[in-house]
């Protein structure tokens, strides 16, 4: 994972003002910090993906049988629920912590491939892909015919490094 003093100097400008909306906003009367942390998962993250969004290089094993599915990218570290509780406590510190906000967002911004209704599963058991009887396959175990198929579908423009995917040895 990059430290925040090793990523593109645009790009932790950038991250730093999405910080200071946020908390901002998680300040003002009757917003929640959830509904503070909304304002990057639901507004700026489509901005964002393509430069701060990493593929794990694991699909799931559904997802990987039937590439024609519904499919997600779907967050494993839970990172609604993680962002939610990090500007909450954001909101009781005496001095803003950016680098912590930078550094965990960069590291939460990971996902694997699964089917729609994996997704759904993977949240009602709080990201236990155990309970949720998710089975993980790396990249390289899945044929590659139905690689590209999921590069093209779920990587190739959604992901910053679906490039590391694109070449099916």
């Amino acid at each position: 994972m990059p430290a925040t003093t090793h990523i593109d100097p645009t790009l932790q400008k950038e991250l730093l003002a999405l910080y200071k909306e946020i908390m901002w906003l998680a300040a003002r009367p009757k917003v929640t910090p959830s509904m503070a942390r909304a304002w990057y998962t639901h507004v700026v993250a489509e901005r964002l993906k393509r430069r701060i969004r990493h593929f794990s290089g694991k699909v799931s094993l559904a997802a990987a049988s039937d590439p024609s599915a519904i499919l997600r990218l779907e967050h494993q570290s839970r990172i609604q629920t993680k962002l939610t509780a990090l500007v909450e406590a954001h909101r009781q510190l005496d001095k803003p912590n950016p680098e912590e906000f930078i550094r965990l967002l960069l590291k939460w911004e990971n996902v694997h491939i699964v089917t729609l209704s994996e997704n759904y599963a993977a949240m009602r058991h709080d990201g236990d892909y155990r309970k949720a009887k998710i089975k993980l396959l790396s990249w390289r175990s899945i044929p590659k015919e139905t690689r590209l198929i999921l590069w093209a579908r779920m990587l190739r423009g959604k992901v910053a490094n679906a490039r590391e995917f694109s070449q099916p040895a």
